[in-house]
């Protein structure tokens, strides 16, 4: 029999999820608007007066539930999150959308996989996990953002860096945020990112922090432990190798050995390390491994009225050097706060600070570098008795000069920000009008101190058994230097939108906003240098000497305006139509050419929806989508519009100092070129997209399939083909250039549960090429050398049939290089004049920005165990890897070297610095030399690997607790250039030129508790 209420029934009941109460879940009695929200411990109390009452219990992120409410009068529900709800809100341009209604190509991470990461760089932490995003891990030098961080590839010969907004404003990384503040991330990749106008054509990057919700105080604490050694490290030729080594340079030029076989042999049983030493020169200067620590602290909650999220996190990172004299400190804060001041109008305060100090030894890393592969290892670098030897010329020791004993760099780097915004809901006035406002604002420093001292090294006297002390010192001289230097940046952005939604009949939905926006920036800067202080104790520049002193400053001031309106429309759920149009303006280009309009559309297709998938019941969703858009990339050096001009400042030093009557006078002359461009303007991108989005099996497979063809247009190059070189005029850049960009992606990933055990797995694929269509590329240059209808970024080398193998196979050649023995590179005479020379050179089209990345990601979950992995890897990309010095370099340019007896070797036989035949035939710092040095930079890492224990709140009472332990870069497979001992996601080796320091691989503890 039915249940009847003559009079109101109170129910009473709780609303729990897997890890304790709901607060603000919504209870409503169905097909009703009576209805009510738990309170902060989850409970709730609802008067009910209908005839057999049905509640629906439902809350954002959980499946909703529906409960027969019969006589009971109290009901506890357990909500299970709703896996195909949890990542439904995607955050866009200025709004959000359910992750069903998007019709863009968009990437998003969530919060949980951010936290996951065992690097504190959250750039490089994305590499491998989403599709469109190429990442490389250029180095781990200690407070550096050294990776590489492109969208979709390079499709400009300018800046191909992406636009990155945190919480709505510009930032220039992201890589330094605190992993625990971040609510998630998007990557808009098409046309969606058009919203963004002039600075969208690069791709955009949306970093959304954490705010507080209804509820009791959460409190998050993490802390964790890393131990980091580098990724590669290339072994050194010993003592031994290195005399044979340079034995063979002798003999090859018909010279005397420089080594006898009796000093071979003692440099080989190391039983005389004073004269006969056996120095590893990277062993000398790094620590096998470094700590690093990192705590962060959150608590999060709110009520009706007010909600706020406030957290803190502190970085300690100690670099690889042995001294332990390179150090990263790091703090942040952060508050997000939003405040209700009546129903229709909400508040938000947000503020944050990044604190970072860097300290370095008073050497930077390259003539560091340059010291270990440039020292012989027959030199002794520290005496048994701990007293630092001579090392190189001039007392070069990296040993020391990676220490505080050369002085020291202090980098000082803040980054504050603050955010105000207004929410007013206007419905009273029209439903479904809002309007938003914020003012965002900026102000960044940095600072540095580098002090240069010279330093005591020592040398042993065998004839007195005395070690005498002298005074080692660089390029940079004998003398004490003191640079200081800061810079300061300030901006401030407004931003006004109105917003607007109808339905009209649950068919036809509409929704849009117009906005205004308006950014102004300046910054300056100054630096100064003194020489001459008495001691090495005083390191202010009081104490410096006035003569030879010197002092430059600057300052810029930029703004920008726009105007900027969306509209959106679904028939149904089904059919999806987004317009968008930006019209913006820079003060980086000349009136009459500094605004620019920049329209997209989207249009998608939920095929799903259609009458004839309907009964289909393992397809879930269907998508199709397509997108065009034109965008603009502005990132050029600013006022080229105007004939810029210098002020002398030293007698003899500038062409603009000018003598009359014996009198000196300072004057103007113009910078860099004779002429401005006028017209000059942003890059234009023609961007288009075609995509396809499944899940299917009950939302277990989840698919995303992308074709992207990008022509930009517009781009700044200087002329070359319109000019002859006998001008000798310098022309301006303009915007003539032209590169098409274009590929592929594909992200699939499978989530189920059997029993107890929760698995997934994913992957993802990524093949980005590009194109230059036309830079003016000089008419005489060689088709084999054009760039034009080629990839950027090309080697230009010297072809050969590899090396020569023996005597006879030279000289069978006709066309080599005058004097080439065997075990010489086999060059080619590729213009068939007869000759080895610059004519022979061609153009390699690849680069070290890889075409491919992939990612191969997993995880398992069994009651309280989660064990999550990642592998990435890249293809399609060489990268040059050439050494030559006079020191101790690469061992296997010693083991896979020519000799008569390893005729098939991988590298020539042994050669000096700046040989002819073997070494770079066109200088050694723009190398040109045998191809020979170009290796495929192909490689699989495990990235990312976790093992981690959750403690519940049911032992624990007080709240919950995880223990994990986490790798990152822990294997690297498939490279050749790993095998060499060398990093793979390095820039590339030119001896110590390039990729000083390279990437670290980690081992992290960490504990995290939330109560």
């Amino acid at each position: 029999m039915d249940n009847e209420y003559s009079e109101q029934t109170v129910i009473t009941g709780s609303v729990f999820d897997s890890q304790g109460p709901l607060p603000g879940a919504s209870v409503v009695v169905k097909g009703t608007t009576n209805g009510t929200q738990t309170d902060f411990d989850g409970n709730f109390t609802l008067s009910i007066d209908s005839n057999d009452p049905v509640l629906v219990v439902s809350y954002v992120g959980y499946a909703t539930q529906e409960i027969a409410v019969g006589n009971q009068t109290a009901i506890d529900v357990i909500l299970v999150e709703d896996t195909s709800q949890l990542e439904e809100v995607v955050v866009l341009g200025y709004t959000t959308k359910k992750k069903g209604e998007v019709t863009g190509s968009v990437s998003t991470v969530s919060a949980d996989d951010i936290a996951k990461s065992g690097s504190k760089d959250l750039v490089k932490s994305l590499a491998g996990k989403v599709s469109g995003l190429i990442i490389s891990d250029r180095g781990g030098t200690p407070g550096a953002n050294d990776a590489t961080l492109l969208i979709r590839g390079k499709s400009t010969l300018g800046n191909n860096s992406p636009l990155i907004l945190i919480d709505g404003i510009v930032a220039s990384t992201f890589a330094n945020l605190a992993p625990q503040d971040i609510e998630s991330l998007t990557v808009l990749k098409d046309g969606a990112a058009a919203i963004y106008g002039a600075r969208a054509a690069n791709g955009v990057i949306l970093v959304t922090t954490k705010r507080g919700k209804n509820g009791k105080a959460k409190i998050s604490l993490s802390t964790s432990y890393t131990v980091s050694s580098f990724s590669a490290t290339p072994s050194l030729m010993s003592s031994e190798q290195y005399a044979i080594y340079n034995n063979e340079i002798a003999e090859r030029y018909g010279n005397d050995p420089i080594y006898s076989q009796a000093d071979i042999a003692k440099y080989a049983d190391g039983s005389d390390p004073i004269n006969f030493p056996n120095t590893d020169w990277a062993d000398e200067t790094f620590a096998k491994s470094s700590p690093e620590s990192r705590t962060s602290l959150s608590i999060s909650g709110g009520n009706d009225n007010v909600n706020y999220f406030v957290s803190g996190d502190m970085i300690r990172q100690t670099g690889m050097y042995k001294s332990g004299d390179l150090k990263f400190d790091q703090d942040q804060i952060r508050s997000n706060l939003d405040i209700r001041i009546t129903e229709d109008v909400k508040l938000g305060i947000d503020l944050s600070g990044r604190f970072g100090e860097t300290l370095e030894p008073g050497i930077g890393t390259g003539p560091i570098y340059k010291q270990i592969y440039n020292n012989a290892p027959t030199e002794v670098a520290v005496y048994p008795n701990g007293l630092i030897a001579w090392g190189g010329e001039n007392g070069l020791n990296p040993a020391i000069m990676s220490s505080k004993e050369s002085g020291f760099d202090k980098k000082i780097d803040n980054d504050l920000r603050a955010k105000f915004t207004i929410d007013y809901d206007l419905h009273k006035l029209t439903e479904g009008l809002k309007f938003k406002g914020y003012a965002g604002m900026r102000r960044m420093s940095y600072d540095q101190k580098s002090w240069y001292t010279p330093w005591t090294v020592y040398t042993y006297l065998e004839s007195t058994d005395d070690y005498v002390s002298q005074t080692g010192f660089s390029q940079d001289g004998s003398e004490n230097i003191l640079t200081e230097s800061f810079w300061k940046y300030n901006e401030l952005m407004l931003n006004a939108t109105l917003y607007y939604s109808k339905s009209i009949n649950d068919k036809h939905n509409f929704s849009g906003f117009v906005g205004y926006e308006q950014t102004t920036s300046d910054q300056r800067n100054f630096w100064v240098e003194k020489i001459g202080f008495p001691d090495s104790e005083h390191s202010e520049l009081f104490a410096g000497d006035t003569d030879g002193q010197t002092s430059d400053g600057t300052s810029y001031e930029w703004a920008r305006v726009n105007y900027f309106g969306s509209l959106s429309y679904d028939y149904m759920k089904k059919y999806y139509l987004d317009l968008t149009l930006r019209h913006d303006g820079s003060s980086n280009f000349g009136p009459g050419n500094r605004f620019g309009t920049f329209p997209g559309i989207a249009f998608s297709w939920a095929i799903n929806r259609e009458s004839f998938l309907e009964n289909v019941s393992w397809i879930n969703s269907l998508k199709l989508r397509t997108s065009w858009a034109k965008m603009g990339n502005d990132r050029i050096t600013g006022f080229q519009y105007l004939t810029q001009y210098d002020y002398a400042g030293n007698v003899g030093a500038k062409p603009n100092y000018y003598n009359f009557g014996g009198e000196y006078y300072n004057g103007y002359s113009s910078i860099g070129v004779e002429a401005a461009n006028e017209a000059i303007t942003w890059e234009s991108a023609d961007m288009k997209n075609i995509g396809l989005n499944f899940t299917l099996f009950d939302n277990k497979l989840t698919g995303d399939l992308n074709y992207f063809y990008q022509k930009r247009e517009d781009i700044l190059v200087t002329r070359n083909a319109s000019v002859p070189d006998y001008t000798g005029l310098t022309l301006p850049q303009e915007n003539i250039g032209k590169v098409d960009n274009y590929g592929w992606e594909l992200e699939l990933g499978w989530n189920d549960k059997v029993g107890d055990l929760g698995y997934n797995f994913g992957f993802n694929f990524t093949q980005a090429k590009n194109e230059i269509v036309y830079m003016d590329e000089a008419e005489n240059v060689a088709d084999a050398i054009k760039q034009e209808g080629h990839p950027m970024d090309s080697y230009l080398v010297y072809p050969t049939n590899g090396i020569f193998q023996n005597q006879a196979q030279v000289d069978a050649e006709p066309v080599k290089l005058a004097g080439t023995v065997a075990g010489e590179p086999y060059y080619i005479d590729t213009d068939g004049n007869g000759k080895i020379d610059a004519g022979d050179r061609i153009r390699s089209y690849s680069s070290n920005v890889p075409e491919i990345q992939y990612g191969f990601y997993g995880g398992l979950n069994v009651k309280n165990w989660n064990f999550n992995f990642l592998f990435q890897g890249q293809a399609e990309a060489k990268m040059q890897v050439y050494f030559e010095g006079n020191g101790a370099l690469p061992d296997f340019l010693y083991n896979q070297r020519w000799t008569p007896e390893n005729t098939g070797a991988k590298f020539p036989r042994a050669f000096a610095t700046g040989d002819s035949y073997s070494s770079s035939l066109n200088g050694p710092d723009n190398f040109q030399g045998a191809d020979i040095y170009l290796q495929d930079a192909s490689y699989l890492r495990l990235k990312e690997i976790e093992l981690g224990y959750t403690i519940s709140k049911d032992v624990l009472k007080f709240g919950e607790a995880k223990l994990y332990v986490r790798g990152y870069n822990m294997l690297t497979l498939f490279s050749d250039i790993y095998d060499l001992g060398l990093d793979p996601e390095a820039e590339g080796y030119n001896s110590f030129r390039s990729s000083t320091y390279p990437s670290l691989k980690s081992f992290t503890l960490g504990l995290n508790f939330n109560f």
